[in-house]
């Protein structure tokens, strides 16, 4: 039987939390429309009647002028007053429609319509942000107690700062909670995180009640592990365990993502010599609830050790090393080699769907790793192929990133799916998952990025319906992702023997 060292992230990528950077990013808040639609409701009052009168007035004073009509001087000032209030209600409206919460690492900028709020301060150093505070609605059950609706920022000069949570996507709000753990280290959290439940699979509108069966899915798999979020590790954060070579210890550079039971960090080694000290890994980090059964916490970390040990035994040069594997304080490591690169998700974001030529090339480097893995013994099905854990190191070609044996250490523990949802065969979704079930998750990331749009879970995948492709690498994508077993591309050898043909 098959060893299965990887299984899928907790989040699907979409959902991963973006990495704290050291540049100034822009998040979206898009909750005090109120003001700005009132203004504009009223605009074609103010803005068409004070212009119309502004121009009506100058015409006046003109033709006072021209006849020597004394009283010029008071309808000049009638036009200065009506054009004064034509500006006045632009900046209202450029106020109310200030959007933007800017972090960078020094301070946050909030939005204009923060002014008075913010006792006229809207950029404020993260060393004045002394609590974070998430608050519910008045009239709320019992069973709402850990969904808050608002964020209050309480600063050291007394000013108090109210977010409605459903104003900032999931994404930003993730960001945003980063940036505060990651910045304003004196800030406390109220109440605590971990006794929350920020719902960050699901912020936005409620999901229709005509929902498809594939959303009701998503939301299912996005919201399995909504309840429990934990407070990762902060930069700098030191952690010391025992390996196989002796005492080791590894120091938090920064939070790469994290979520549900997860997280993912840059780690550097502060024991290792001057010219190594530079020298970056990826650290993966999972936490089992505490609700787990013990029988079954013991089945999972026997599984945690065993599949880390098998994964550290691999060598290729187009895989990341995973260099060893641990646990302290109730919490399961797993540290990786850290492949400098641009994964193919963010690189299709920026450069947009690429020509079939380069994803041709893609498929075929793809496809050898692969092979290689398949071709161990026993085989090792990855299980998470996707355009996240696929990068474009420095030489150009491609290298895969992560194995989830952490991640199958949640798997196990909890009895639940976990994974990036448009990249699921059907038979993995089952928890039957097999060698094609790599084919599928390659020919979905390949549709991924002949396209730029994310699959459709559960689908057979038509490239060449959305652009124009050679109908010899539509037919390949669409082999690759068949619903039926029997009838998709089932081995690595395959698909490189097909690759070649095209």
């Amino acid at each position: 039987m098959p060893i299965e060292p990887v299984t899928q992230l907790t989040q699907p990528s979409s959902e991963q939390l973006p990495s704290v950077s050291t540049q100034p990013i822009e998040l979206r808040y898009r909750a005090g429309f109120t003001a700005l639609a009132f203004l504009l409701a009223l605009s074609p009052i103010w803005f068409c009647w004070s212009i119309l009168a502004a121009f009506s007035l100058a015409a006046q004073a003109w033709a006072n002028i021209s006849t020597g009509v004394s009283g010029s001087e008071i309808t000049i000032a009638s036009i200065l007053f009506y054009l004064l209030l034509v500006f006045l209600g632009c900046v209202a409206v450029s106020v109310c429609a200030d959007t933007k919460l800017i972090v960078s690492k020094e301070s946050l900028r909030l939005p204009w319509q923060y002014l008075f709020d913010s006792k006229f301060c809207i950029a404020r150093s993260w060393t004045t942000l002394i609590e974070v505070e998430f608050a519910f609605n008045d009239r709320v059950s019992l069973l709402e107690r850990m969904h808050p609706q608002r964020m209050i920022l309480h600063f050291a000069d007394g000013a108090k700062v109210t977010l409605l949570l459903n104003g900032l996507s999931k994404a930003d709000l993730k960001e945003f909670i980063l940036a505060v753990q990651a910045y304003a280290l004196q800030a406390k959290f109220k109440p605590a995180l971990n006794t929350l439940d920020l719902n960050l699979g699901a912020i936005g509108p409620r999901q229709s009640v005509h929902a498809s069966f594939t959303q009701m899915w998503e939301e299912e798999l996005e919201n399995r592990f909504g309840s429990t979020i934990f407070v990762p590790l902060e930069p700098g954060q030191v952690i010391d365990y025992q390996s196989t070579g002796g005492s080791r210890s590894l120091k938090i550079e920064g939070q790469l993502s994290f979520g549900g039971l997860s997280a993912v960090y840059l780690v550097s080694r502060p024991e290792a010599s001057a010219a190594e000290q530079s020298r970056l890994y990826v650290l993966k980090e999972a936490v089992m609830p505490l609700s787990t059964d013990d029988a079954l916490k013991a089945k999972a970390l026997e599984m945690f050790e065993r599949e880390s040990m098998l994964l550290s035994a691999l060598n290729h040069d187009r895989i990341a090393r995973v260099l060893d594997y641990f646990v302290s304080a109730g919490r399961n490591y797993i540290l990786l080699e850290h492949i400098e690169g641009v994964d193919l998700r963010c690189f299709i974001a920026e450069q947009g769907a690429q020509p079939p030529a380069v994803v041709v090339r893609w498929l075929l480097e793809a496809a050898k790793i692969l092979q290689f893995l398949h071709g161990q013994n026993p085989p090792i099905i990855h299980r998470d192929v996707t355009p996240d854990n696929l990068v474009l190191a420095r030489d150009g070609c491609l290298s895969l990133i992560d194995f989830g044996a952490a991640n199958a250490l949640l798997g196990t523990a909890t009895g639940t799916l976990v994974g990036k949802q448009s990249y699921i065969a059907p038979e993995q979704f089952r928890g039957k998952a097999g060698l094609s079930s790599d084919i599928y998750s390659l020919g979905a990331t390949i549709y991924f990025s002949v396209t730029g749009i994310e699959p459709e879970p559960l689908t057979e995948l038509r490239a060449g319906k959305v652009v124009a492709l050679p109908s010899g690498l539509d037919q390949l994508i669409f082999d690759c992702t068949r619903q039926d077993v029997s009838e998709r591309i089932k081995t690595a050898d395959e698909l490189i023997d097909r690759v070649h043909k095209l």
